[in-house]
């Protein structure tokens, strides 16, 4: 073990209540969270941009009001979100605590331009293909295929084994679900999984911890492969972009072009930096792990606050993370809530050759 780890830098914002999820980073430095409304149903905006300490909604408040009608126009409870150039992708899985299903237009994609603050584009994902057993966790987006790019979904499902990965074409709004089910995206029968010092079995019918399957997921830095994570499943794997971007493409043919990557501990929080690098959010030892080009593994921070390390961006040598206590919700402890702000915000500095 290392004499010494670098400690997060908490990030100065004000989150007493709620915990953040998703987080995209700009090379300049402006910072964008997401708040879902799956776990509290809360009163702040589900996007916001970090502005002086304080959570600001993006791209403003009227997108962001928590409403019962015209959902289509509003952001329910975003979880997932990712940067390209000057665009901001929003996943919003529509999922909002207290309120029974998810009402169609509820769940959908956005990108937003962070300069202009307009929406640029919408795609709704509704029934039947959407199916209120997904849980539309996070994307990546690919500008490489699709004649406006493509965008990859990880559904991982946490009421039943039901996951799978969704593949969307911006121009046409196109939607594509592949390997559902699949063992290269589903948990590990048996799975155990240590949090704060606890090992918890993965189980659907009494859980005790988040379960689900395929969570994490990212692009190598040149957009020709995606790579996935299971936080119940110690594998990890990846497939090249020009065959999963390609909708004229078989499903058996994609099943194909699956490639084992190995075995890394990861909680669902994974991010990538300009050389290939892989970092994996590891809540069972409170740190992150990185895994290199040449398939080497080392430690890249361990710090006591990192009891459940979930959104991850990588930008100008830092890894950011958000810290989430969704394993202390109180559908997983009883019906008592252990949860407890203030909900931090790390930014890491990481040792590159």
């Amino acid at each position: 073990m290392p004499e010494s780890y670098p400690e997060g830098i908490s990030i100065p914002v004000s989150l007493p209540d709620v915990e953040s999820a998703g987080i995209a980073v700009t090379e300049s430095g402006r910072i964008f969270l997401a708040l879902p409304r799956g776990g509290v149903n809360h009163k702040y905006p589900s996007v916001v941009e970090i502005i002086d300490g304080k959570p600001i909604a993006f791209p403003d408040e009227k997108i962001n009001k928590n409403v019962n009608n015209d959902l289509p126009s509003h952001l329910v409870s975003v979880l997932g979100i990712t940067l390209y150039k000057n665009t901001l992708w929003i996943l919003d899985q529509g999922k909002r605590a207290e309120i029974e299903g998810i009402p169609e237009g509820s769940t959908k994609i956005m990108a937003v331009d962070i300069n202009t603050r307009k929406v640029i584009k919408s795609i709704l994902i509704t029934k039947p293909f959407f199916r209120e057993a997904m849980q539309l966790n996070d994307l990546r987006f690919d500008p490489l295929h699709g004649k406006e790019g493509t965008v990859y979904i990880s559904n991982n499902s946490l009421a039943k084994p039901d996951q799978s990965i969704i593949v969307a074409d911006v121009a046409t709004g196109k939607l594509r679900e592949l390997f559902r089910d699949a063992p290269e995206v589903s948990p590990q029968k048996g799975f155990i999984y240590f949090v704060e010092g606890k090992p918890h079995l993965l189980d659907y019918e009494k859980p005790t911890m988040p379960q689900g399957g395929v969570n994490g997921i990212e692009l190598s830095p040149d957009f020709k492969t995606l790579y996935w994570t299971i936080p119940t499943n110690p594998n990890y794997y990846s497939i090249p972009t020009e065959v999963i971007g390609n909708f004229a493409k078989t499903e058996d043919e994609l099943k194909k072009a699956i490639r084992w990557e190995g075995q890394i501990v990861s909680n669902g929080g994974i991010a990538i930096d300009q050389t290939g690098t892989l970092y994996f959010g590891d809540a069972s030892r409170y740190s992150i792990i990185q895994r290199d080009n040449a398939g080497a593994v080392s430690l890249t921070a361990y710090d006591s606050r990192l009891i459940w390390p979930d959104g991850m961006a990588f930008s100008n040598g830092f890894i950011y993370v958000t810290i989430g206590q969704w394993h202390r919700a109180p559908g997983l402890n009883g019906g008592i809530d252990l949860r407890n702000g203030p909900y931090e915000v790390l930014k890491i500095p990481v040792k590159q050759p």
